[in-house]
């Protein structure tokens, strides 16, 4: 009895969204899928041209505000190890420093819908 991979997806062959999984399944003990939906090894799925969802825009949003946030923490450490900054180069750090901010505060309050002022 050998093991295979399979993942969940509808019974509506215009549905190429994968649902669920992937699950080990021996493919002869029993296993009950909600009404609508069957298994299908994976293979058969990749060759069948089934995907993954898209992530919530909100969960990209969030992992562009943390590369954002990355960035910003890098750019600040090079502006505090050189010498005394010129005023343009201190009026791009408080602009920075403000982007920043609004970046920390959308993911600490979990305002992830836009990425704007960041």
């Amino acid at each position: 009895m050998a093991v295979e991979k399979y993942v969940i997806v509808s019974t509506d062959t215009t549905d190429k969204v994968i649902k669920d999984g992937p699950l080990l399944w021996d493919g002869i003990s029993r296993l009950d899928v909600a009404a609508g939906l069957q298994l299908i090894k994976v293979n058969a799925a990749r060759e069948g041209g089934y995907t993954r969802p898209s992530p919530p825009v909100t969960e990209l949003n969030a992992a562009t505000l943390r590369e954002r946030i990355g960035v910003g923490l890098a750019e600040s450490r090079v502006f505090l190890g050189r010498g005394t900054p010129t005023n343009p180069e201190i009026l791009a750090q408080v602009r920075l420093l403000t982007k920043l901010t609004t970046a920390y505060g959308k993911l600490l309050l979990d305002q992830t819908d836009t990425t704007d002022g960041t």
